[in-house]
């Protein structure tokens, strides 16, 4: 009897070192993927796609002394940046005001604050649908705006990723398919039907950061804006549960 705990103890030593050796990644899904009956896994699938739309987020920015004078200066700009938008090829359900803001401006000093005059401020965000025109959007706007527009950023994007969503997520089930397999091979176990899957999908679109103002006080200084697309990438992530048989 003795012998007996003592070569079963033997084993038990063994079988802990032999799994200590192996790769974490491998051993802790294998044994929770044996115990629960089945083998939980994700798999990833990114296609690359070139943007065919931009969103240009800009606007005016003034400060007065009084609010009236602050609305009037901006409304004058904004009517003319708007204008200058429609004027190349942007349609006029393509423009959406996104802010208005009226604020009092102060200064501090030693005995508190001093009101310094008012800001106003007015943004819209406009669609441009010919990217080949994008520059010219950008130039003719900040030209109409003055010396008080502020272009805050812009953002490309697809207008329809159903095509890039499908191949990306043929990769992803593809991908966790694979994986799935792995482990059942490494565990000894039969890879049984998938009994759910879900699905989440993510289209990368960084916006580009652009000058906080852009004045063409000067016309022998002025240059076309450069503004490259770029591509985007379209990923989608998929969790699959498959049955051990």
């Amino acid at each position: 009897m003795k012998r007996s705990k003592l070569l079963s103890f033997g084993i038990s030593v063994l079988l802990a070192i032999a799994l200590a050796g192996c790769e974490p990644q491998i051993i802790g899904p294998l044994l929770q993927s044996q115990e629960s009956g089945k083998i939980h896994v994700t798999g990833s699938g990114s296609v690359v796609g070139e943007p065919d739309i931009a969103t240009l987020h800009l606007g005016v920015s003034v400060e007065k002394k009084t609010v009236a004078e602050a609305r009037e200066a901006a409304a004058v700009a904004m009517t003319a940046v708007i204008v200058s938008l429609k004027a190349n090829n942007i349609a006029e359900n393509d423009i959406q005001t996104e802010r208005f803001s009226i604020y009092p401006q102060y200064d501090y000093t030693e005995n508190g604050r001093v009101l310094r005059g008012y800001s106003v401020n007015n943004t819209v965000s406009a669609k441009v649908r010919e990217l080949e025109s994008l520059s010219d959007v950008i130039d003719v706007a900040a030209e109409a705006g003055g010396d008080i527009i502020v272009v805050n950023s812009i953002q490309f994007m697809i207008e329809d990723t159903t095509p890039l969503q499908t191949q990306a997520r043929g990769l992803a089930v593809k991908n966790a398919e694979a994986k799935a397999q792995t482990l059942a091979d490494a565990s000894g176990v039969t890879l049984g039907k998938p009994i759910a899957i879900t699905e989440t999908s993510h289209a990368a679109s960084p916006p580009i950061a652009y000058a906080e103002e852009a004045a063409f006080a000067d016309d022998s200084a002025r240059s076309k804006t450069p503004i490259e697309a770029g591509e985007l990438t379209v990923t989608v992530n998929i969790t699959i549960v498959y049955e051990i048989e």
